[in-house]
């Protein structure tokens, strides 16, 4: 498997992947309206530009993960770990994840996450990330933060 940084022409591709990604989880929720599935390519473009994206692609040249990183301070902000439902089990996002944690020095790595959405929680918690600050986001939900101390 092999990892690559994204470049601002991925953007779209990234924004449709977010979508696919994200919607199972945001409609069973009821959360049709979260971030993920509502962010315009304009919002994605300006967000892009603040951190490091990257990317695993299919044989085919498709892109089918990436997550996105930045540091600041010596603290690892960690965002949109994703993967296409199609490609999920097969370690393309716990790869991802751990590569964004060695590629980018820190003493501290930290994301948020909803804990009413088990895989990724649970997915977190396997890998020593542990809750240091949890609000109500509506929709009878919660964010939780969440980091991992070198």
């Amino acid at each position: 498997m092999e990892i690559k940084i994204a470049t601002m022409e991925d953007v779209p591709e990234l924004l449709e992947l977010q979508r696919k990604a994200f919607g199972p989880q945001c409609r069973d929720l009821g959360f049709d309206d979260a971030l993920p599935m509502t962010e315009t390519l304009e919002q994605a473009c300006e967000e892009f530009k603040n951190c490091t994206t990257y990317k695993v692609e299919s044989p085919e040249g498709r892109i089918v993960g990436s997550v996105r990183g930045t540091v600041t301070d010596g603290s690892l902000y960690m965002a949109r770990l994703m993967v296409l439902p199609e490609f999920q089990g097969q370690g393309i996002g716990k790869f991802l994840f751990r590569e964004l944690q060695k590629r980018h020095p820190h003493n501290r790595a930290w994301l948020c996450t909803c804990p009413q959405v088990p895989a990724p929680y649970n997915f977190y918690l396997r890998e020593g990330f542990k809750t240091f600050k949890s609000e109500e986001v509506g929709h009878g939900l919660t964010w939780v933060y969440m980091e991992k101390v070198k």
